[in-house]
């Protein structure tokens, strides 16, 4: 098998990988990893680059989730993000749609929100000084008011990084306050920057190889890239399809491999 491929039914889900102009300025981009011809622009573009190959291909491999998400941009931006999910609702029956974004459009474009069947919010702290130091922008959506007018499930993203680790504990705290039911704190490949789970926290099983812990009710999966198996099927801006994410050798990077 040639590599980069999959076989026929070893796809646990599928990304949809936007690319342009952002609205947060994220030092950790994964966009800033990947070679410049992937990350060319398609927030303006539909139907974008191979579309309908690519939808050919989740059928085949009979893929059950679909995520949209962005390479180093948010996914929100994307002029047409109603009528892409409206073609992969005609195109792709009974696939679940999943949104990956940070949230800074999630109020404003709630009507389109919750045409998905759940979200990932990306946020990496509620303090505003940390939030600022690691997206630059002082911009911080209301984590609170994106639950309250939800109407489908929203899971929290956290990235592990030095200007938050040492305050992951009141983060947990904020976000079970607030009503999060499910939590990931994400290891950033290659970081130092590593969390060790409180005694505090249950530890009730592993997904993917990863733990997952119980906190007062609130889920929550600490997601290492470099332990994980997990397949995906991924669109890139520029039309590529690839089971690898950085199309780079390191086959791992599939982020957001934390879907379910």
């Amino acid at each position: 098998m040639a590599e980069g491929q999959l076989a026929e039914t070893t796809v646990d889900f599928a990304n949809i990988l936007l690319s342009g102009p952002c609205n947060q300025r994220c030092p950790y981009c994964i966009g800033r990893q990947m070679p410049a011809h992937l990350n060319r622009s398609n927030l303006a573009l539909f139907p974008l680059r191979n579309l309908d190959a690519f939808a050919d291909q989740l059928r085949r491999h009979r893929v059950r989730q679909v995520v949209l998400t962005g390479t180093n941009t948010d996914p929100q931006l994307y002029r047409h993000e109603r009528e892409l999910v409206g073609w992969l609702r005609s195109q792709l029956p009974g696939v679940q749609l999943s949104l990956h974004t940070n949230g800074q459009l999630a109020l404003a474009r709630m009507d389109v929100w919750n045409r998905y069947d759940k979200a990932t919010v990306s946020i990496p702290s509620l303090d505003q000084a940390t939030f600022q130091a690691m997206t630059g922008t002082s911009r911080m959506p209301d984590l609170a008011a994106i639950l309250r007018a939800s109407a489908i499930p929203v899971k929290v993203s956290c990235v592990i990084d030095e200007p938050n680790i040492g305050g992951i504990d009141e983060f947990l705290d904020h976000c079970h306050a607030i009503g999060v039911r499910r939590l990931v704190l994400r290891q950033l490949w290659g970081n130092s920057y590593r969390w060790t789970a409180p005694p505090y926290l249950s530890f009730v099983g592993r997904y993917r190889g990863n733990p997952v812990y119980d906190f007062r009710g609130m889920e929550v999966t600490h997601w290492d890239f470099e332990s994980t198996t997990s397949t995906s099927l991924n669109l890139f801006s520029d039309g590529s399809i690839s089971a690898e994410y950085l199309l780079a050798g390191r086959a791992l990077l599939r982020e957001p491999g934390n879907v379910r």
